[in-house]
């Protein structure tokens, strides 16, 4: 009788170790992407509800001091960066508001802020690049919460009925 010293695994052992490792790794990339388009439609909506108001409580404080507020928009795709010290104060709030993502960081904005009507809907759009594909735009109000609605949006023109079923 021999007495076998080799030590070690089979092919056919590592080859399922292989596919189970291949399955559990291909379910996890799907998880993470559906998670960063989450996660990226989450900033985009933060960012668009941040320059919403900061406009608006630049215009309510201008108000207060009786200072006259000029109509912002709307406005087409505008970068961010190039609201840096601009003497228009609804415009210099629009960089404030998104100022500590950097220059290149700040993205671009569509925003409509009219003091002067009462019952329009004034609104702000951001997203990070004007001329990506599948871009994920954020809106306020009305912003879109499912992924596909925020790359179906028209960046510049705002939609109300982002949420409906219907759309």
């Amino acid at each position: 009788m021999r007495k076998s010293n080799k030590k070690g695994f089979t092919l056919v052992e590592l080859v399922v170790v292989i596919a189970i490792i291949g399955v559990l790794a291909a379910i996890l990339i799907l998880t993470m992407m559906n998670y960063v388009k989450k996660s990226r439609m989450r900033t985009a909506n933060s960012n668009a509800k941040l320059v919403f108001e900061q406009v608006n409580n630049m215009a309510s404080d201008k108000v207060a001091d009786g200072d006259a507020v000029k109509k912002l928009g709307p406005t087409g795709i505008i970068a961010v960066k190039s609201y840096k010290g601009s003497s228009n104060a609804l415009e210099a709030a629009v960089w404030d508001a998104l100022k500590d993502n950097g220059e290149s960081g700040a993205g671009f904005v569509a925003i409509e802020f009219d003091p002067n009507k009462k019952d329009a809907v004034n609104w702000c759009q951001w997203q990070t690049n004007e001329t990506e594909a599948s871009q994920i735009t954020g809106q306020w109000p009305n912003a879109p919460k499912d992924v596909d609605k925020a790359e179906g949006l028209t960046f510049g023109k705002y939609n109300a009925a982002v949420n409906d079923s219907t759309t």
